[in-house]
């Protein structure tokens, strides 16, 4: 992807104040942070914000598009899976994240109450 490659990557180091991904794992967050440093030595890649899109389709509240990334919590997400990936990827160095919702508009708010209920109580 795009915002992956070597190019990318040295742009952010010289032009940026972070790298914004989407869709990704926590093995690709990680590889992500180690070009950084391979690229720009420790110092510069650690000043630098990792943020990424992340794509959530709660149980019962069907999508009206496949998300274009990794789901959060996995294909049948629950939140326990999603709270696991969160902290994989904050372990990873992601330090900011986007939640999409890939539902349609008059689903929105189940989602996010879902998210409320269910996730949310369960981060640290």
């Amino acid at each position: 992807m795009p915002e992956r490659s070597d190019a990318a990557l040295r742009r952010a180091l010289r032009f940026g104040d972070g790298w914004y991904g989407s869709g990704v794992g926590a093995a690709e967050v990680t590889g992500v942070r180690d070009r950084l440093r391979d690229l720009g030595g420790t110092e510069d890649a650690d000043r630098l914000t990792l943020a990424s899109a992340v794509f959530l389709t709660p149980p019962g509240v069907p999508a009206v598009v496949p998300p274009p990334g990794r789901p959060l919590g996995g294909a049948e997400p629950t939140a326990a899976s999603v709270v696991d990936d969160l902290g994989r990827l904050a372990e990873a160095g992601l330090t900011d994240c986007t939640l999409w919702l890939p539902v349609a508009a008059e689903r929105v708010e189940k989602a996010m109450e879902w998210g409320a209920a269910e996730v949310t109580p369960r981060l640290a």
